[in-house]
């Protein structure tokens, strides 16, 4: 027996039967030339913030129509019967992601949305109104016919089915932070509950009833806010004679302590990690704070040390970077730090002409470092064992005890001693804050080795450093 073939990249909906409509549909967008939309596309993102907005205002309007009987077909009713129906035309053509995979071919994208939320979003979209107006307009003033239209209102509210789902596809296409995004959903729901409540006390009759419905419902939404809130002023209040609006009120004193209580214990952590970088670097700033003040540590040294953290916070935004790029595969550790480094290492001279081979292998041999100002990077006199870049800041070229240059962004230092092998021949000190990549001697050794070019400008560098600085060091003293 032959043995089977097993497929683990299987089409989205496999083993389903294919109807005609799929491809009947392909067909048509083909030929009009309709592209499929991507997955990462910025439209995605608009449209889907446009939709939460639509299904926000829709549920409201509607709501509110219904429970007072305004059953119209006029613009709004009409805009939104648009705007629904475009939605429908877009998901069609959307991408759709399964797992990891993104999948563009049309007649699955088809297949997958009619097999979903299709039939929610027909039903949310199609004028029910208008097409038995148009068909049969004799019917709409049948009091049974009337009643089963007003129902149908009642499909409006299902877009709602598809505001969590949609949030989520925001929150992955625009890296929202976490607690930004649950703030926006719980706003969004909460507005709707709140909303629904003010209906609700509606309903029973316990508004003033020669009230205009616009009236009725603000003074029902400010019943709503005073009870949810707890505040309950006590000048609206339930009729002590009626038990459904004792009973409604405790329903909704419930769901006030509920949501008090949810605010309560999580909206505050939400507010407090809006900036997850920014409460880790205060948790990492105040260990080191407190590790100090148990060792001691002179004042002006513990403000040195907090000097430099924060200058890690200005410029990179955390307090360490080593450990998110350790935890990557190597593959994209490299595409991050060629993509960190590149715009520096083409401010030095040694690398501006360098290909792509050469600038990949030096990026993995370069150490990042960073000097505050009047530290000595290199002192006079010392062994050399390493060589400097300076990506950030300006230094000075310090021999027995004289300044005799200044260095900027982009300069290479210290390449004279290893190129010798001889001890430093100057000082340099930083002057700012300077941001430094550090080339150990072996690597700098193994390079010189496998790429001549880059030999060469090392030693013409060297020999112009070297002279310009015995030619400075030698000028009389004012």
């Amino acid at each position: 027996m032959q043995a089977e073939t097993i497929t683990f990249h299987q089409p989205l909906t496999d083993n389903i039967p294919e109807p005609t409509l799929f491809p009947e549909l392909s067909d048509i967008m083909s030929k009009f030339s309709i592209p499929v939309i991507p997955y990462d596309s910025k439209f995605r993102v608009f449209w889907n913030v446009f939709i939460v907005l639509s299904i926000l205002a829709a549920t409201i309007i509607f709501s509110y129509r219904m429970v007072h009987g305004e059953d119209k077909t006029d613009f709004i009713y009409v805009l939104f019967t648009v705007i629904f129906s475009l939605d429908i035309f877009v998901n069609l053509n959307l991408s759709v992601k399964k797992k990891l995979d993104v999948i563009s071919d049309r007649p699955t994208i088809i297949k997958t949305y009619l097999r979903s939320w299709f039939i929610f979003d027909f039903l949310a979209a199609f004028p029910f109104p208008i097409f038995i107006g148009l068909f049969r307009p004799e019917t709409l003033h049948n009091p049974v016919v009337a009643n089963i239209l007003a129902s149908f209102w009642f499909f409006r509210l299902l877009k709602l089915t598809k505001a969590s789902g949609t949030f989520r596809e925001i929150q992955t296409a625009l890296n929202i932070n976490p607690g930004v995004m649950r703030l926006s959903v719980f706003a969004f729901w909460f507005i709707q509950m709140v909303h629904f409540i003010a209906l609700g006390w509606i309903m029973i009759g316990a508004v003033e009833q020669n009230r205009s419905h616009m009236d009725q419902y603000i003074r029902a939404l400010y019943w709503t806010v005073t009870t949810v809130a707890t505040i309950g002023y006590g000048d609206y209040y339930p009729n002590h004679e009626k038990n459904v609006e004792i009973i409604f009120t405790i329903v909704a004193q419930i769901f006030g302590v509920g949501m008090y209580g949810y605010i309560i214990g999580n909206v505050s952590g939400l507010i407090a990690n809006l900036d997850v970088a920014k409460a880790n670097f205060l948790k990492k700033l105040e260990e080191v704070n407190d590790y100090m003040r148990t060792k001691s540590v002179p004042a002006p040294l513990q403000q040195k040390v907090r000097n430099y953290y924060n200058y890690l916070w200005e410029t990179q935004k955390s307090a360490a970077t080593g450990s998110v790029m350790e935890e990557l595969p190597y593959t994209l550790a490299m595409e991050i730090s060629l993509f960190m480094n590149r715009g520096i290492l083409e401010k030095v001279s040694l690398f501006r002409n360098a290909n792509d081979i050469f600038i990949r292998e030096i990026t993995q041999l370069l150490k990042p470092m960073v000097f505050l100002p009047n530290d000595y990077i290199i002192r006079q006199g010392e062994f050399g064992d390493c060589m400097y870049f300076l990506s950030v800041g300006d230094v000075e070229v310090v021999v027995n005890n004289n300044i005799v240059a200044h260095l900027g962004t982009g300069s290479p230092f210290g390449e004279t001693a290893l190129i010798q092998g001889e001890k430093r021949t100057a000082s340099i000190r930083a002057v700012s804050y300077c941001d430094v990549y550090k080339l150990e001697k072996s690597d700098f050794d193994v390079l010189r080795s496998k790429y001549p070019e880059f030999d060469t400008q090392v030693k013409q560098v060297a020999e112009a450093n070297m002279r310009d600085t015995q030619a400075k060091t030698k000028q009389p003293k004012e």
